[in-house]
């Protein structure tokens, strides 16, 4: 039993019929039927049963599927850690969403930067499901994600940034000169927000219309608070986002605080996350270096202050 193997049951069972998995990995059907056979003779028992018309696992074949990823995870992890800690000048892979752009991230770097000369720093913007899945895999140390959605016991996490959601519209629109606005008065307004199908990617928003008990009319989607800006720019409509984002406000945006009901707050986190048994020595030095910064501006967690670097 060997690597290959594996990789090559694996893709049957996600694709769940042996031409679609032979097309995936680029080899002829014949070949990846051959290979599962020889593997389940070596194993001495079944892995697929074949009496019904489409792939589907015995007990024993669903048990395989799941050591088989975790093998194929650990190898490619292996095998990543292992040409990264080879190079010539160690490296630290960084993953950031947007919004850790607008305040603490930069001065972060240049501290970094100072106190750990001998190492290159690489920086990458990826969601926050794109970061963990990076982290599991070895291709990054460390990553800024948003702490209301990246919860998971795998990782260590530690909240770096808090801040507040404050609406944001055209310049020239008709909220443009309130002091504050409701959630109510917004949805009377067409509105920016994430895509339906993936609401995950920022459920407090979500949850503070579902609190004021409005419906948002939702007009255009986005996922990226970066163009979700340009869209209210453009005079598409209104969104929320975090205060922070005011740090470098585009043209034709204003930023006006939102008004909520007495006794409700709403604030976006992020947090720094990383895995503890992947770290290599400059991996620790930078999560270290992060902790320092992080303890020496407590306003970074206060939603009230909106820290300016």
């Amino acid at each position: 039993m060997d690597l290959r193997q594996m990789r090559y049951f694996v893709a049957v069972a996600e694709e769940a019929h042996f031409w679609r998995a032979a097309a995936r990995l680029k080899i002829a059907q014949p070949p990846l039927s051959q290979s599962i056979q020889r593997l389940e003779a070596e194993l001495g028992v079944t892995l697929i049963d074949r009496s019904r018309r489409t792939v589907q696992l015995t007990e024993a074949g669903e048990v395989f599927l799941k050591q088989a990823r975790q093998t194929l995870q650990q190898a490619e992890l292996t095998q990543t850690l292992t040409i990264r800690t080879g190079l010539a000048k160690p490296e630290v892979h960084v993953g950031f969403i947007g919004p850790a752009l607008y305040s603490f991230l930069p001065q972060l770097m240049r501290q970094v930067r100072s106190e750990q000369a001998g190492t290159l720093v690489r920086l990458y913007e990826r969601g926050t499901f794109d970061q963990m899945a990076g982290l599991l895999r070895g291709q990054l140390d460390v990553g800024f994600i948003n702490s209301s959605v990246g919860r998971s016991d795998e990782f260590e996490t530690l909240p770096v940034e808090r801040n507040k959601f404050v609406a944001i519209v055209p310049a020239n629109g008709p909220l443009a000169n309130e002091p504050s606005v409701s959630l109510s008065q917004l949805a009377d307004h067409p509105l920016i927000l994430p895509p339906k199908a993936q609401l995950i990617y920022a459920p407090d928003i979500i949850a503070l219309f579902q609190k004021e008990g409005v419906v948002p009319q939702v007009i255009q989607e986005s996922l990226q608070t970066n163009t979700t800006l340009s869209l209210v720019a453009a005079g598409l409509g209104c969104s929320l986002v975090c205060a922070t984002a005011a740090s470098i406000p585009p043209r034709n945006v204003k930023f006006i605080p939102l008004k909520l009901p007495p006794g409700s707050a709403a604030y976006f986190e992020i947090a720094m996350i990383w895995l503890p048994g992947h770290l290599r020595k400059q991996s620790e030095e930078f999560i270290e270096a992060a902790k320092g910064f992080i303890k020496a501006r407590p306003k970074l967690l206060d939603p009230n202050v909106v820290f300016a670097p």
